[in-house]
């Protein structure tokens, strides 16, 4: 299962497409600036990345007997919002980068924005010594159209153990895989704990209560051109965070669940190595970005056991909504 996922995450971010983002074209306005515009490039990618892996943690909010087991591979897609297709570029935001008509805003393409030149506003960049060019602002990366969606995939793959007093303990374990192309590792932890126990007049109702809190952290680099460049590289690290109260309710062979709560993420972007530009000369590690996000986040799901196999889909809305499908062995 972990060599599924790094094969999935390989897949995932060779379809994204770095390597034709010209990020030397943005460095000419020098590294404030090229920090600017890519904040606003990227962040639909970072939000996604960082509400998608919280899903999945969860398919019934009935803990297991004590030692039962569950192991699971999950699948998330986050929907990008059609608002999230551009971002807002200010002349008065940057320095060295200005809008080459003379307007003081317009919208520019994010990483799944359009790719057609007339969504393109031409920029013009100015270096220190005062050379200005001018060329059309970089495009989307094509990844709305090689997946026919506007979405964040991810995956993961979860142990789930059953211990005392009606508390599960999750866990999110890959080590650290390495390639020519990438490096991936993830470590993650939740508990959930049977509320029912606890509260008299809740413990007679005919469903099942729990709270889940749960932690995730995910590590990845991508090599941009392996060969050519060896160092450069774009490092992408999402830490996140859930909290949900849940309830679900058997039904022969279906159980209905759902929860509400909060969703969190932060993300660190940088892009690494030495990188020329024609007019500005080299810059190394130019690129280290910040995003963080927080959400209520509430969702319903179905799952369906067959024997030992269970298989289920959610559909979680918060700041970008995530549907899920888990596929995965249970022992209670």
């Amino acid at each position: 299962m972990k060599k599924n996922i790094t094969i999935l995450f390989l897949i995932f971010c060779s379809t994204i497409s770095f390597g034709q983002i010209d990020l030397e074209s943005i460095l000419e306005g020098g590294t404030a600036d090229a920090q600017t515009f890519m904040k606003g490039y990227l962040k639909p990618f970072a939000a996604g990345f960082g509400n998608g892996i919280n899903g999945g943690w969860y398919t019934t909010a009935k803990t297991h007997k004590l030692f039962g087991i569950d192991i699971a591979v999950i699948a998330n897609a986050a929907s990008v919002p059609t608002s999230a297709e551009t971002f807002t570029f200010n002349n008065a935001d940057y320095t060295n980068i200005e809008l080459y008509d003379g307007s003081s805003s317009a919208q520019l393409p994010t990483i799944f924005g359009s790719q057609a030149l007339g969504d393109r506003p031409l920029l013009t960049f100015t270096d220190s010594g005062g050379n200005s060019i001018s060329t059309s602002t970089i495009p989307g990366s094509g990844l709305k159209e090689d997946l026919g969606y506007s979405v964040v995939p991810s995956a993961m793959v979860q142990l789930g153990v059953g211990l005392w007093k009606n508390t599960d303990l999750k866990i999110r374990f890959v080590p650290k895989q390495s390639g020519d192309e990438f490096e991936f590792s993830t470590f993650g932890i939740g508990i959930m704990h049977d509320l029912k126990q606890w509260i008299p007049f809740v413990n007679k109702l005919p469903f099942d209560v729990s709270a889940l809190l749960a932690w995730n952290d995910v590590k990845s680099k991508v090599f941009l051109d392996a060969d050519d460049s060896p160092t450069q590289a774009l490092e992408f690290n999402t830490k996140t965070f859930l909290f949900q109260i849940l309830a679900s309710k058997k039904l022969s062979i279906f159980t209905l669940y759902g929860g509400v709560g909060t969703s969190s993420y932060n993300s660190d972007v940088n892009v690494l190595g030495i990188f020329e530009t024609s007019q500005s000369g080299n810059f190394t590690d130019p690129i280290s970005l910040d995003y963080s996000g927080s959400s209520m986040r509430a969702n319903v799901g179905l799952s369906m056991k067959l024997l030992f196999l269970n298989i289920s889909a959610d559909y979680a809305v918060q700041e970008y909504n995530v549907f899920s499908v888990t596929a995965g062995f249970y022992f209670r």
